[in-house]
């Protein structure tokens, strides 16, 4: 990784050259990667000068986010199952939603993930990331019966969110947990 100087901020930054017909400044937390045409040829360290004001707001945003997000995590830890372990807690969850609600999967497959914990297909095929085997089961339940709630109602309607709290009114609390458990999978991988 390349390293370069925004104001009081240091950011790592990679350039990768490619078939695109302009600069495209990806920032992922606090690394940048640059997409520039193959034929680039004007320094890259002006380049990414050019987006010093945005890149400032976007760091230091990201910054307070980190330690918001360090904060509230401080006390939770990645829990560290196998991959058959995880199949074997799907199973048990997937068997019991099943039947509590009343709906069959056609199919179940672990995916490595990066911006997913799982998925639902209209032919009820149900994809659940492998990253769940770093969560706590509470998670992993809930994220199991949101994704078998979509094989009643595909979109994230009033409808589904009806299901959903009958068995997890506290969701949003859920949705907050996934969130921090997001965090940490990225800040320690």
């Amino acid at each position: 990784m390349l390293k370069i100087r925004i104001k009081d901020i240091e950011l790592e930054y990679s350039v990768e050259y490619r078939n695109v017909k302009y600069v495209r400044y990806l920032l992922r937390g606090a690394k940048l990667k640059l997409v520039v045409p193959k034929r680039f040829n004007e320094n890259i360290e002006d380049c990414i000068h050019r987006k010093d004001r945005w890149l400032y707001k976007k760091l230091t945003e990201y910054h307070e986010y980190e330690k918001k997000m360090d904060k509230l995590t401080s006390d939770k830890h990645l829990v560290h199952r196998s991959l058959a372990e995880l199949k074997q807690l799907s199973r048990v969850y997937l068997d019991k939603y099943q039947d509590k609600l009343n709906v069959r999967v056609n199919r179940v497959q672990f995916r490595d993930t990066t911006t997913k914990w799982g998925s639902c297909s209209s032919l009820n095929n149900i994809t659940l990331s492998k990253n769940l085997r770093y969560l706590p089961e509470h998670l992993v339940a809930y994220i199991i019966y949101h994704e078998l709630t979509h094989i009643i109602v595909l979109a994230h309607n009033e409808k589904f969110f009806n299901i959903i709290k009958k068995e997890f009114p506290n969701y949003k609390d859920f949705d907050e947990e996934l969130n921090e458990y997001t965090y940490m999978l990225r800040k320690y991988s």
